[in-house]
């Protein structure tokens, strides 16, 4: 389990901070703090949280072995869990998770790319909207807003890459790269529901602990952006839903070829047949069994009659 502390600036600063020495200035009244916990899992990250003094009731509510949405606005504590993408190949979200106390933020997650970000703000110096823990709910606000955006820009440019082979030859996409990009849609679009779900309520709490009436307009912004981001992925699906219903023509068409071709050979071959059935019936009086050259003749007509059909067929209707 790695912590990270920070000390909030007037200014809006971030100045990083030993974990004992926060703690400790924290519970004599000072503050506030940022505090990121990145891993250790459930058990270690409740066990730090009830080192704070936190009371064993609230931490029960808490529930940080569940993944799902939660938001707790309690009276002394504001305890927001979302999905968010997971870093790498990973098919199944991860969880972000915070805990607003007075004059304290805890940020808890198991990705790594949550830690990158702060690792970034600190290098280059950034600066909240104000140094409260307002300020830093609606940054992180801002960032996985961002974050989200991206993704579904990134998805985005993928479907234009299929589409665009998909209209240069059919053939040339597969059913399980549209299937796969269906997948990854809609697990996107689930995440993003679930952060503007969970942006919308804090934007109408109204909490002691934190006062996002202070942090509105940057709040606001986050939210817009996650409407947008909506809006883009329910056109995202229609789109994948345009892809697959291309296919599945392609493919109608494709069945049809072959099913015209075989009409065409049996078309071929059924008076060919009919021929062979009838000098395959072994009665007595058959003249033609007895004419010197009734085979050559009738192997003769059987070739005529086949090209006679597949000149016909070529000339009038072929399935291409």
């Amino acid at each position: 389990m790695i912590v990270t502390c920070l000390a909030l600036e007037p200014d809006g600063g971030l100045r990083p901070t030993v974990e004992a020495t926060a703690v400790a200035d924290w519970r004599a009244g000072g503050g506030p703090y940022w505090i990121d916990i990145f891993g250790g899992g459930p058990e270690a990250v409740t066990e730090w949280l009830a080192g704070l003094g936190l009371d064993p009731g609230l931490l029960d509510l808490l529930q940080l072995g569940a993944d799902e949405t939660a938001i707790l606005p309690l009276r002394e504590a504001v305890f927001v869990s979302y999905p968010v993408p997971a870093g790498g190949d990973a098919q199944e979200p991860a969880y972000f998770r915070w805990l607003c106390l007075d004059r304290l933020v805890v940020t808890m997650h198991e990705q790594p790319e949550s830690s990158a970000v702060l690792e970034r703000l600190l290098a280059a110096g950034a600066r909240l909207r104000e140094g409260t823990t307002a300020g830093v709910v609606c940054s992180l606000a801002v960032v996985q807003s961002t974050r989200l955006r991206r993704h579904v820009v990134s998805l985005r440019r993928e479907g234009d890459v299929l589409a665009d082979r998909m209209d240069s030859g059919p053939r040339a996409v597969s059913l399980e790269e549209i299937l796969a990009l269906k997948r990854r849609v809609l697990a996107l679009g689930g995440l993003v529901d679930e952060e503007l779900s969970v942006l919308q309520v804090l934007k109408v709490s109204d909490q002691a602990t934190l006062r996002l009436d202070r942090v509105a307009e940057p709040f606001q912004i986050a939210i817009e952006t996650m409407r947008a981001t909506d809006r883009d992925m329910d056109r995202l699906d229609r789109r994948v839903g345009d892809l697959e219903q291309r296919y599945a023509s392609a493919q109608q068409e494709l069945t049809n070829r072959r099913l015209g071709v075989l009409t065409v050979l049996s078309a071929v071959f059924m008076p060919l047949t009919l021929i062979v059935g009838i000098y395959g019936m072994n009665f007595d009086v058959m003249p033609e069994l007895h004419y010197r050259y009734g085979y050559p003749i009738t192997l003769g007509g059987m070739a005529l009659i086949a090209g006679g059909l597949c000149w016909y067929f070529r000339t009038r209707w072929w399935p291409k």
